[in-house]
């Protein structure tokens, strides 16, 4: 019989999805949970902002403000950035019912990148450009897109202060790495078209404030880091197969 490792294990569904359900809310508390607030994440900001100009990368405030006096591009991505982590769920699924032998080594790299993400958040939080860079405009909460004024106002079991990594980019990434490594084999056009997804998350986040280019960065090699420990983990569960010719 052969080995099957937890990286490529498949639980019953019944099994799956409560353990995804809570282990999605328990992510939303651990961030919260780590939450140092000011002034370390404003100062954090602003070293990003400074490494960033020094790098001629500060991209953020031209783009953000070329949204102002354009309300139905400001709408357009303010729900897809309100909307686009459906497609981490639906994707999953999707990949359960039909992909049944990529699905425990891509549902594992998804369960690395957020466990790397409470540690990064807890050791570097960030407050994003639309809180700490002057001339950043809040489209989202100006127009109060799918509730988006309230994401302003500090709350119980949200961590405002966490923008780097993007977990915007890394999930969608992950998204585009999981349609594309599925689909190269039989459909090639359509799993490089995957990719434009994520890449138009890269632009939406920040248009709209929400992250500066190196979170960006730090959420792609998030999902890098997530897929290696996922590989690995699956070498090193494998059991090692003695020589036919080696004696009993």
């Amino acid at each position: 019989m052969p080995h099957l490792s937890f990286r490529d294990k498949r639980f019953a569904w019944y099994v799956e999805a409560p353990l995804l359900v809570v282990g999605y809310f328990a992510f939303g508390l651990a961030r919260a949970a780590v939450d140092r607030g000011d002034p370390a994440a404003t100062d954090n900001a602003l070293l990003v902002q400074g490494l960033e100009r020094f790098l001629r990368i500060a991209v953020e405030q031209p783009l953000n403000q070329a949204m102002t006096g354009h309300p139905v591009a400001i709408h357009l991505t303010g729900y897809f950035y309100r909307l686009s982590v459906v497609a981490v769920p639906i994707i999953l699924i999707w990949l359960y019912l039909t992909k049944k032998e990529h699905y425990g080594r891509l549902r594992t790299a998804l369960v690395v990148m957020m466990l790397a993400d409470v540690l990064l958040v807890w050791a570097f939080p960030e407050a994003p450009p639309r809180f700490a860079q002057p001339g950043i405009v809040d489209h989202l909460a100006e127009y109060d897109i799918l509730f988006s004024a309230e994401s302003r106002v500090p709350r119980p079991g949200v961590n405002l202060l966490a923008a780097m990594p993007s977990m915007h980019v890394a999930w969608t990434t992950w998204c585009g790495y999981a349609l594309w490594s599925t689909l190269r084999a039989h459909r090639p056009r359509l799993a490089w078209a995957a990719w434009a997804f994520p890449a138009l998350t890269a632009i939406v986040v920040l248009v709209t404030g929400h992250h500066y280019v190196l979170d960006i960065l730090a959420g792609v090699s998030l999902v890098a880091f997530g897929l290696v420990v996922a590989k690995r983990s699956a070498g090193m569960s494998q059991p090692s197969v003695s020589s036919p010719c080696s004696p009993p």
